[in-house]
This record gives structure tokens, sequence and C-alpha cells, in this order.
């Protein structure tokens, strides 16, 4: 009996791991944009070890080919992985761009929220939330195509590999317009969203597609961020980038070294006022040091003697 029981549990760990191997090479197939490989791959490790994770994985790199065969796998999938699922992450989640006018996407929506609602409360101004929630993945959603060709970019010295970029920045630019339209009227009609009203991940996104929006729309909105900020009603990094951008538009230096520039293809922050000073100021509002942030985003080694 002891023999059966060992055995079967060497078995399950091998599963596991093969599984695991699946998975790891499916996540670098997708970072370099060879999607059905690591569809293949993950379906690998869906039959040896069927879960919830490798569901969702299966949902968002399907979502990404954009073709109707896929995006009815992405919903098959997608409804598997969501079904012990109460966040929100889903409705944020700039991979599912394909899917957000399919009308399954609303009865995505609509569960996910009541899930959300029946663990954490209700949200206040549901209409609001939805309606960030859908902006912000406009605005992300054709980031894994253009990044990876902008990694490219960098290594071809400052040429696009394939001329397939261009309508993927076209139809980037043209869904940051219509965010950019959309959003004031919100505002005008809402005020600023807060975490209490429409959840703090649907609030973080009001300030993302303001900062890729114009000059004249982030002046225009930035008091309002900068009031719930001080109510505690929005997020320090969001509110320290809108600050820096601003600063660095009107040709001043930023105070929390958010802006990053290229110097000899490499980026550095742009003009820091007082920078000896700088991690006490993202301190006082409940940032890391400037180092830390820039190490763990953006992989930028910057030193810089703090005073104390």
């Amino acid at each position: 009996m002891k023999k059966t029981i060992t055995f079967c549990l060497i078995l399950v760990l091998f599963q596991t791991s093969y599984g695991q191997d699946h998975i790891t090479k499916g996540d670098s197939l997708k970072n370099i944009g060879l999607l059905m490989p690591a569809i293949m791959e993950y379906g690998g490790a869906m039959m040896q070890n069927p879960t919830v994770e490798i569901s969702y994985k299966l949902a968002s790199t399907s979502a990404l080919l954009w073709t109707s065969h896929m995006r009815d796998t992405a919903f098959y999938f997608l409804n598997h992985a969501l079904q012990d699922d109460s966040t929100l992450e889903a409705l944020y989640n700039p991979e599912f761009l394909s899917l957000i006018d399919d009308p399954r996407w609303e009865k995505i929506n609509d569960a996910q929220i009541r899930k959300y609602e029946a663990k954490n409360g209700a949200v206040r101004n549901d209409a609001f939330a939805r309606a960030l929630f859908r902006m912000i993945i406009k605005d992300q959603g054709l980031m894994y195509a253009g990044n990876i060709e902008r990694r490219k970019y960098m290594q071809n010295g400052g040429y696009f590999s394939t001329p397939a970029i261009f309508p993927v920045l076209a139809m980037e630019e043209k869904n940051k317009k219509e965010n950019e339209e959309m959003l004031p009227n919100l505002l005008d009609k809402y005020g600023w969203p807060t975490a209490s009203e429409v959840t703090e991940y649907a609030a973080a996104g009001a300030a993302l597609i303001i900062n890729h929006s114009s000059y004249e729309v982030r002046k225009k909105y930035f008091p309002m961020l900068e009031e719930a900020f001080k109510k505690g009603e929005a997020q320090p990094l969001r509110y320290a980038k809108m600050r820096d951008r601003l600063l660095v538009e009107e040709g001043k230096e930023q105070i929390y070294g958010t802006q990053l520039k290229f110097e000899e293809n490499t980026r550095v922050p742009q003009p820091i006022e007082d920078p000896q000073n700088v991690d006490k100021r993202r301190a006082e509002i409940g940032l890391e040091p400037l180092s830390v942030y820039l190490k763990e985003r953006f992989d930028i080694d910057w030193q810089l003697t703090q005073e104390k």
C-alpha cells in the first residue's frame, strides 16, 4: 500500500514538473511574439495538470491572435478560469482587447462585478467603473505587439523589423484619441473617480489615460487628481507621474524622477530638481526609493548619494 501511494505521489510530482516546463516555455515564446507555439505549450501543460492559471494563460494568449476562432477559444478558457475568481483583473487586462466588442464580454463583466461585490461590497458607480475598465484595455491593448517591435527597433539601430507595426501604431493612436474624447465627458459628469466609488483599479485608469493624452487635458484635470490624492483616494505613483510629466512639459525639472528620456540609446531620468533629496520627496508621498523604482520597472541602474 505504501509503495502504491509513493508511486502515485512520484507520478503527480513528475506530471506537475513536466507541466511547469510547458508553462515556462510557453511564457518565453509568448514574450517574443510566438503566440501559436506558446498556446501549444500551454495546451501541453493543460493536458498534464489542468489548472485555472493555465486556462487564463490560454485565454489571454488566444485573444492576442484576434481571429474569430481564437476569440471563441479565449472565451471558452476564460469562462473556465473565472469560475471561482471574484477579482476584477480580467476586466482591465489589455490582452483581452479583441474581446471587448463581443456580446460575451458583457456577460464576463456582469459575472465578475457580481462576484466582486458579493465579497467586497457594492461598486458605487458601476457605469463609470465599466467605462474606465474598457478605456484601460483600449489604452494598453496594443502594447503587446508594439513593445515587441519597439524592442526590435532598439536592437536594429532605430529601424522597425516589419512594416506591420505601422497599422498597429495607428490603431493604438486611434484608441487613445477615442479615450481622450470620452474621459473628459465622464470626468465632467462624475468628477474624479475614487477608489471608494469605482474600485482602486478603475480609478487608477483615469490617471493612466490622461497621462497618455494631450498636455492641455493633463493640465485641466490634474487638480482633480491632486485633490483625490490628498484625500487618500488616488495612488501615489499616478499622482507623481502626472505631476512630473507636467513639469517636464513646461520645461521645468521633475521632482519624483518618474519621467525618462533616451541618452545614447539608454533610458535615464529627465532632469530632477534637487536630486539629492528625491528619495525624501518620494517617501513623503508613499513611494519607494528612485533607484529601486527604476531597477524594478525599467531595469535601469541609477545611483545618487542622498542627503540625510
